[in-house]
């Protein structure tokens, strides 16, 4: 990937302005959206027996990071693949999904916690440090994905050079552990440094440093790809790309396991390029897929769940919340497990395509009205 066509974004203005629609990149959110779901649902309603099992540590390892990590990139191929957006939508973008995040961490677990308490469901003694106010400023995936949107399209207006956004993601890559120290004692200042480092106890699911890089990486793909002439050859070069980081990547955890490693959500340098090329070799098995079957009904779902990706995220999300009123924290075997993850994989889904029926349901009404009367 090194070696591709880096010219500058103002020769790639010249490409088409209405480029396709990549069925790889639906293809691999959906995917994504199966892994969260799975792995969500393990965490809250698996018994302790389930998640901490060695099926459920190794389905955590192996689908919670990468799934993670697929949607951001992609969401970076995004701000340099599709021309459409300005500086302007793409700051009003990236400020709608940071408030969307906190409105969904008052829709699951704010309110679904009071309205525990409030029914003697739980008590303050059983939730420990946690509470309505600590559910709400959780920094979660949508907060984060509204300040690195924020970032990558202010970086691509003011420095539009792919190899730019490659060596800021590089940084990003082996500067994250120097941020996952930093503290002030002043609460205002610490939820700022919480954003950029924190780790799980302080409430910070995906902290700017790693996370960043891969959407920084994203870019720099999202443009070759606008300027490639055989997107077959360019994911061919993903590939081998993918797998070399796998070996760099392994090379340099042997080096220094500890530094390399990382802790849970917060990837050291090491593990971080063995996720990105994860995150490559999995663009080039989807294009691969999508190849050989195109037209198939049965990667409809995921096409449609990749599509609507925010919307199925929120969804699912809403029911894991307020699901656990009924059924509790970490109550269920294997076996009700499994089932609840497909009951929440079916309820989001028909969820959301209720609400998009709706949603265009005046649009029907006046075209059918327009054709009764002509």
């Amino acid at each position: 990937m090194a070696h591709m066509n880096t010219s500058r974004v103002t020769e790639a203005a010249a490409l088409p302005a209405n480029l396709p629609r990549i069925a790889t990149f639906d293809l691999i959110r959906g995917l994504a959206v199966v892994f969260m779901i799975v792995i969500h649902v393990l965490d809250f309603y698996g018994a302790p027996e389930v998640h901490e099992s060695l099926v459920g540590v190794v389905l955590a390892f192996a689908i919670g990071w990468p799934a993670a990590s697929v949607f951001v990139f992609v969401m970076g191929i995004f701000v340099t693949y599709s021309s459409k957006r300005s500086l302007a939508r793409g700051l009003k973008r990236a400020a709608s999904l940071f408030l969307l995040g906190y409105l969904l961490n008052l829709a699951r677990g704010s309110i679904p916690m009071w309205a525990s308490l409030q029914m003697g469901l739980v008590s303050h003694e059983e939730l420990g440090a946690h509470s309505p106010l600590t559910e709400f400023l959780i920094f979660d995936i949508l907060q984060f994905a509204g300040l690195a949107l924020a970032l990558c399209v202010l970086l691509k207006h003011f420095l539009p050079r792919p190899e730019y956004w490659l060596a800021a993601s590089l940084l990003v890559i082996f500067c994250s552990p120097f941020f996952w120290t930093l503290s002030s004692g002043f609460t205002p200042v610490d939820e700022f440094f919480k954003m950029l480092g924190g780790d799980h106890s302080e409430g910070a699911m995906f902290p700017l440093f790693p996370w960043l890089a891969y959407p920084l990486a994203g870019m720099a793909f999202g443009q070759w790809l606008r300027e490639a002439g055989n997107n077959r050859r360019l994911f061919q070069k993903t590939l081998w790309f993918g797998l070399a980081l796998f070996v760099v990547g392994g090379l340099a955890i042997s080096t220094s396991p500890e530094y390399h490693v990382g802790h849970n959500l917060r990837s050291g340098p090491g593990v971080t390029l063995v996720v990105m090329g994860f995150v490559l070799v999995t663009l080039w098995a989807c294009q691969w897929v999508t190849e050989r079957a195109h037209g198939s009904r049965w990667l409809n779902p995921l096409y449609f769940w990749g599509k609507y990706v925010t919307a199925i995220y929120v969804t699912q999300w809403v029911l894991i919340g307020w699901g656990l009123l009924p059924f509790g924290l970490q109550q269920l075997n294997w076996l009700q497990t499994f089932l609840m993850m497909l009951t929440v994989l079916v309820l989001s889904d028909v969820s959301v395509r209720s609400w998009l029926w709706f949603r265009q349901r005046p649009l029907r009404i006046n075209i059918l009205s327009r054709a009764k009367f002509e």
